[in-house]
């Protein structure tokens, strides 16, 4: 196939960051928008609509290994395809909610099903493919749509209080459709499919990203080479794995990510649930204002999610982690301990930064310790062992605002201890040896022949 002059990979980033922000607007942060108008309108507690975030991801934790399997089996854009018409559903059906059994069923039933199968998963597995020594970019880029979305919110709320939640939920599903069906016609699963190569280099152009030297490493198709020991702090060149999920899951580096994973889980439901809730209400911040002080806490991920990923590609990956946890662990314990209105904007601004920063190394460490094969499968597994915290952080969070603590800044000194067990797991996580030739997995876990 003739060298296009911008590679289609890009093509499916940008493809994908459109997806992810429109995601993002409507149902990552936009819960965030619906909470205050349901509980005014409805009378329903903190704690309710908390769970409502702890099942719908518990249902995405469950069903990511299978559609994982699906989207490394058949690609991502059929499974799209079906996720994002579910949601569509979902969002036009969630206007006619009226009791808390509704809205939970069409959380769990259309949009926590379609979310799994239409947007995260399947956008990472493909940009996972298609980059390899600029997959940290990939990443970050691809990840920011879901910040880009997540700052458009504060508009979401504009037209929640002009029109009511009823026209949003109506006006949300349609663009779904409308914006999401012919942006998906661009995925594509991996560039051998179309004659091209990861990050859009030939073989004869497998270099170093390093040094530009050239790799003359026989046994692998991966565009890095193996260099000298690099400095503690610098990227791992070695060629990168490819292990099957069989393999993956019997290194201890699967365990190590999934623990140091399992404990930051919390976080994202927290701020989506809580933290508008928690300016408004315990620093007497206008709705429409709270609202806003999320959006600029997403804004500021889009920064950390492009600037972090750019750096991925040059630093050790564990340290980077290392450190980005460390500062979201600092900045929840702040929060807990903020007094007045001037400290919002610089608290939220870090807590924004670090938190957007760990977002995209997840799919970039996932790359490092077990390479493309099964990336969807072995993704798949690793949020499945998020579930604990996932689930039960929105709720905890709410019950403990709502029952004991009176607020929510016991909740946060206690998230913020959580995270910092991650600094750990993470730095004693150890790259997998290359798997013998006789490591053959049982049937269920092999790779299909085809692909």
């Amino acid at each position: 196939m003739k060298k296009l002059r911008i590679f289609y990979g890009w093509w499916i980033i940008a493809a994908g960051v459109c997806i992810a922000a429109m995601t993002s607007t409507f149902f990552v942060y936009g819960f965030s928008a619906f909470f205050i108008p349901w509980r005014d309108q409805f009378n329903w507690s903190r704690g309710s609509l908390g769970a409502i975030v702890g099942l719908s991801r518990l249902e995405g934790g469950l069903v990511a290994p299978i559609s994982g399997y699906l989207i490394d089996r058949y690609g991502p854009r059929k499974m799209m395809f079906f996720g994002v018409g579910l949601m569509g559903v979902g969002f036009i059906a969630l206007r006619w909610v009226s009791s808390l059994t509704h809205l939970y069923i069409v959380f769990l039933a259309l949009l926590a099903v379609g979310s799994s199968f239409g947007t995260g998963r399947p956008l990472q597995v493909a940009a996972a493919n298609w980059f390899i020594r600029k997959r940290g970019r990939a990443m970050g880029l691809l990840m920011s749509g879901y910040g880009i979305g997540g700052s458009l919110v504060f508009l979401f709320a504009m037209l929640i209080e002009n029109s009511g939640w009823q026209t949003a939920a109506l006006v949300a599903g349609i663009i779904m459709w409308g914006i999401g069906f012919p942006l998906i016609l661009i995925i594509r699963h991996k560039p051998e499919h179309l004659g091209l190569f990861p990050d859009g280099i030939t073989p004869s152009e497998n270099t170093d990203p390093l040094t530009n030297e050239s790799n003359t490493d026989s046994h692998t198709d991966s565009p890095l080479k193996q260099p000298s020991k690099p400095k503690f702090w610098q990227r791992d060149t070695r060629p990168e794995l490819d292990l099957t999920t069989w393999q993956a899951i019997r290194t201890q580096a699967f365990w190590m990510m999934a623990l140091t994973y399992a404990v930051f889980a919390g976080v994202p439901g927290i701020t989506t649930v809580h933290l508008a809730p928690f300016l408004a209400e315990e620093l007497n911040l206008e709705y429409v204002l709270a609202v806003a002080a999320l959006s600029g806490f997403v804004a500021a991920s889009v920064v950390g999610r492009i600037g972090f990923g750019f750096i991925a590609d040059f630093m050790n990956i564990k340290i980077l982690t290392a450190f980005l946890l460390l500062m979201v662990s600092a900045t929840l314990y702040l929060f807990s301990t903020i007094q007045t209105l001037s400290q919002v904007p610089l608290y939220v601004i870090c807590f924004g930064l670090a938190y957007g920063g760990i977002i995209p190394l997840r799919g970039v460490l996932q790359g490092y310790f077990f390479g493309r094969t099964s990336f969807g499968t072995v993704g798949g597994l690793l949020q499945f062992v998020d579930l604990p915290a996932t689930v039960a952080a929105p709720w905890f969070i709410g019950f403990l605002a709502d029952e004991i603590a009176g607020g929510y800044r016991v909740g946060f000194k206690l998230i913020a201890l959580f995270v910092s067990t991650a600094v750990v797991a993470i730095l004693l996580a150890k790259r997998p040896r290359p798997p013998l030739p006789n490591d053959a997995p049982p049937s269920i876990f092999k790779r299909n022949p085809s692909k």
